[in-house]
């Protein structure tokens, strides 16, 4: 017995050095694997941070200091406080977290994860409170060579494109005449309460109608918030030209979009391959109607929510270089070297149990002679 119990600790001390040594050989075998659709992250990527440094440059221009306070990057895509054509409150740490050009390849991921293929229609409602997120989902869609068809909100909340004479209106015009962005686009709404910047004084709407003129935008505007919804729609339709939307893309907290605070909350941010009707709290909006046609949404409000997901660091500074972070590359194991400790663990634990039968029977086979004589 004695004997067998140090056999037994021999055992056990061969399996447990042999498991500790495979352990620090596959840890140590760690290496960065490329994440899906590198390339095309890369491209997107580079694309925003230049569209960002473009429209940095064009404000420079115009005498308009950056806010290093409040803007810490210094990207000079950061607004103000209040404007005359502000619509609330909003978070400048999830604002300042957007200029990540990196998030350029968050959308390139949730496109790819959609099924989105060149050519495809893909509807896109956007608001003026997070203009590097807008610009960074219109890179990605063009990168992937999709058909984007937007409509936009004007208006901003604090922090946001909210400059009267620099409106994301006015950001999309000066990155299509550098030939950053080629997204062509007709329509926009005041935004704001109901849609129709309700919140906004006289002369905030006219501010935003100014903006509207000199970009050569039309005004959607039909007078309350379920017209405007229904006018939407029916843009979006038109300029599908028969085909099929594949996909819809709200952005920021735009209440034609979502039809509600209360839907805004229900709706958790990414992308939803299907969503369940009795979900919407109300049951109106342009995400509602994409639901109802069970086209697939993208929900881009609640953005904290995906930043947690894909590891995109809040109100980083400096900003990240492109490429770092899991988006692009991830610590993987080297399954060979993983299978091949397995298969030795399995092979030495198998010899082990092969001769501790082969001993039992003997010793069986002994005891039974003996019993014999």
């Amino acid at each position: 017995m004695k004997n067998l119990h140090i056999k037994s600790n021999i055992v056990i001390g061969v399996l447990a050095i042999l498991a500790i040594l495979s352990y620090i050989l596959v840890e140590n075998t760690l290496y960065m694997k490329k994440q899906a659709y590198f390339q095309d992250k890369i491209e997107a990527s580079n694309t925003t941070k230049k569209a960002l440094k473009t429209l940095k440059d064009k404000r420079l221009k115009n005498v308009i200091f950056i806010d290093k306070i409040n803007d810490p990057n210094e990207t000079g895509i950061i607004g103000q406080r209040h404007s005359q054509i502000t619509t609330g409150t909003g978070s400048l740490p999830i604002k300042l977290s957007t200029t990540n050009p990196n998030f350029a390849a968050l959308g390139v991921q949730l496109l790819k994860d959609a099924h989105i293929k060149e050519g495809d229609n893909v509807a896109v409602c956007m608001t003026g409170s997070f203009p590097a997120l807008d610009i960074a989902i219109l890179v990605a869609i063009e990168q992937v060579k999709a058909n984007p068809i937007l409509i936009a909100s004007t208006t901003s909340s604090s922090w946001g494109a909210n400059d009267p004479n620099f409106t994301i209106l006015d950001m999309l015009s000066v990155l299509k005449e550098e030939g950053i962005l080629n997204t062509n686009y007709k329509y926009a709404s005041i935004g704001g309460n109901q849609d129709t910047g309700m919140s906004l004084s006289n002369k905030g709407r006219e501010l935003i109608k100014e903006a509207l003129k000199r970009n050569h935008i039309e005004l959607l505007n039909k007078g309350d918030l379920l017209l405007n919804i229904k006018e939407r729609l029916k843009i979006i339709d038109q300029e599908a030209k028969g085909k099929t939307i594949k996909l819809f893309i709200n952005i920021g907290g735009g209440i034609a979009s979502l039809g509600s605070n209360d839907n805004k909350k229900a709706v958790k941010a990414g992308l939803h391959k299907s969503f369940k009707l009795k979900k919407f709290p109300d049951k109106y909006g342009v995400m509602y109607e994409m639901a109802k046609r069970k086209t697939p949404i993208i929900n881009l409000a609640n953005v904290s929510q995906l930043m947690r997901k894909y590891d995109l660091p809040k109100n980083p500074v400096p900003l990240p270089k492109i490429g770092e972070g899991k988006l692009y590359n991830k610590l993987s194991y080297n399954l060979w070297i993983v299978s091949g400790a397995l298969l030795l663990l399995f092979l030495v634990l198998a010899f082990f149990v092969y001769i501790d039968k082969r001993n039992n029977k003997l010793g069986n086979d002994i005891i039974s002679e003996e019993i014999q004589i």
